[in-house]
Formats: structure tokens, C-alpha cells, sequence
């Protein structure tokens, strides 16, 4: 009966087994094949006939979340970090200048728009191209849909190439041209110009509040920071705001102020210094360093969330 006994238990851990290669194989075929489809799309962006009769120097390499350390050593992380896809990079050529396209397949619009802010400033030159992009000498980058496109240029006409360059890629690309929806429903007054973020990891250093978007105003030489931390749900958002709370009772001082509405509570320490939160529905609204009308804006954007 042991032996019998024994065999049936091989049989069961075999016929597992088994089943667990074939799942493994299926979810990496899987994954293959979705690689092999994102590469297709992209390379479809850059097929001829191309502006300035821009012909590729060399065959387009590939760089996947596995690889992409060997092309961007010491930025990889950030990438990785909104969930990067698919990286197509290729070097073309055009009456003696040399031009570089690098499109970044992000899986949405969200972490696209997310790694494309941390790398702009508002003191850039920007254009109309894409959801946004902007300019340098020898550089464009824009964002659209759940790509990041970055162009470059050197010698040679390269500058006056980027601009049909990247308007035949945009073209190309179609799809979704605004920003994420959260962002358009916050209020525009005193919005800081180009200073909108998504942010994936310790926005305002607190790891409990990711994801977040995060929009500067500006009223004169005061500026101030809105935060919208997005939780799963309700309970999610007020499980940040005690956390927030929290924080503020360690650090500083934080007081009810049912004036702000749900939720609402003022804090304030010496190195964050002053801030109001509150919560919708599934997300934490705050302000840092609130303008005299912090309780009108703090209710305007709140009210302006679905």
C-alpha cells in the first residue's frame, strides 16, 4: 500500500508539474508574442518614406525591460519604474545630417505622460506636437498617446529635419492627444504652464500616497502644489489621509478642519511646512503651502473630480 501509495504521489507531482510548464510556456509565449506586436507598431512609425528623404543608416534595435540598461545604463530604473514596454532605436541619415529616433511604448497614456514630465522643465520651448512636446538645439520630445518620442540631430540641416520628423511620426501615431483626464478637470486658474505631473513613486517623499498627480499654481511669488493621490477606492483615500495625518502628528501638528470638507485637516511642520487635505470618493486632494484662498481652491478641485 506504500509503494501504491507513493506512485500516486509522483503521478500527482508530475501531472502538476507538467501543467505548471505549460502555463509558464503559454504566459512567455504570450508576453512574446505581445513584444513582437509592439515592435511591428513601432517600426510601422518610422517606415518610408520619411521627411527629407531620410533613409535608416542601420537596422532598428530593440531594448525590452530586460535590456534596457545596455542603452540608457544610469536612467533605466525611472523607466522601469512607469512600467516601461518597448524601446525602438534607430539612426537614419539625410544630405550629411544624422538623425536618431528613440520611441518609448509606455502600455498607456498615463505612465507615458509620467516619464515624459520628468523629463521637461517649464522653462523649455515647447510645441504643439503630440499631447505636448518641446525643443532645443538639436533635440525634440514629445508625448501621445502611450508613447514617448525622443528625436535628435546633428550636423547639417538636422534642426529644420526634427520638425517634419516628428509631425510625420505624431501623425502617424494618432490615437489619444490630451493630457490624462485628471488633469484637464483641475482648475486652470494660476496654473503653472508645463509644471503637470504624474508620478509613480513617494510623491512629496510619502510612498503611501502613489500614484499622485501633482500641478503647480501660482498667485504672484507664492507657489503652490496640488496633489491628487489616487487610491482604489474610498477606503484607500482615507487610509492615505490618516497616514498623512499621521505624519504630521509625529513631525508637527495636524487639526481637524471640517471647513475643507471631508475629511479635512490642516497641518504643518518645519520642513514641508503648511498643507490642507482632504478626500473625494477614491482620492487624497491637498495643497501645499496654500494660497490665502486655499479653502476655495482645495473645495474647486476637489468638487471638479468625478
Amino acid at each position: 500500500m506504500k509503494t501504491w501509495a507513493r506512485g500516486v504521489v509522483r503521478c500527482v507531482l508530475a501531472f502538476f508539474s507538467i501543467i505548471g510548464a505549460m502555463i509558464a510556456f503559454t504566459g512567455v509565449s504570450a508576453l512574446a508574442q505581445s513584444s513582437d506586436i509592439a515592435q511591428k507598431q513601432l517600426l510601422s512609425f518610422l517606415s518610408a518614406p520619411l521627411p527629407g528623404k531620410v533613409t535608416p543608416e542601420e537596422a532598428p534595435a530593440y531594448y525590452t525591460p530586460d535590456s534596457l540598461y545596455q542603452y540608457i545604463d544610469g536612467g533605466a530604473d525611472v523607466y522601469l519604474l512607469y512600467e516601461f514596454r518597448v524601446l525602438l532605436h534607430q539612426d537614419f541619415k539625410s544630405n550629411g545630417a544624422e538623425v536618431t529616433a528613440d520611441i518609448y511604448d509606455m502600455g498607456n497614456p498615463e505612465d507615458a505622460f509620467g516619464i515624459y514630465a520628468t523629463e521637461r522643465s517649464p522653462r523649455y520651448k515647447f510645441l504643439p506636437i503630440g499631447i505636448e512636446g518641446y525643443r532645443s538645439k538639436g533635440l525634440l520630445n514629445f508625448v501621445q498617446d502611450r508613447y514617448y518620442v525622443k528625436l535628435s540631430a546633428m550636423s547639417g540641416n538636422g534642426d529644420a529635419l526634427l520638425d517634419a520628423f516628428g509631425r510625420q511620426v505624431s501623425q502617424r501615431i494618432g490615437g489619444r492627444k490630451t493630457a490624462p483626464a485628471l488633469l484637464l478637470k483641475v482648475p486652470p486658474e494660476h496654473r503653472v504652464a508645463h509644471s503637470e505631473q504624474y508620478i509613480r513613486k513617494d510623491p512629496l517623499g510619502h510612498a503611501f500616497l502613489a500614484p499622485a498627480y501633482l500641478v503647480s499654481y501660482a498667485w504672484g511669488a507664492r507657489e503652490t502644489k496640488l496633489l491628487i493621490s489616487v487610491a482604489t477606492d474610498a477606503h484607500g483615500a482615507k487610509l492615505r489621509l490618516d497616514q498623512l495625518t499621521k505624519h504630521f502628528q509625529d513631525t508637527g501638528e495636524c487639526k481637524a478642519a471640517p471647513e475643507l470638507g471631508e475629511g479635512g485637516v490642516r497641518a504643518k511642520n518645519t520642513f514641508e511646512g503648511t498643507v490642507i487635505a482632504r478626500t473625494r470618493g477614491q482620492y487624497l486632494i491637498a495643497l501645499v503651502n496654500p494660497p490665502e484662498n486655499g479653502t476655495a481652491v482645495l473645495k474647486a478641485a476637489a468638487q471638479a473630480l468625478p
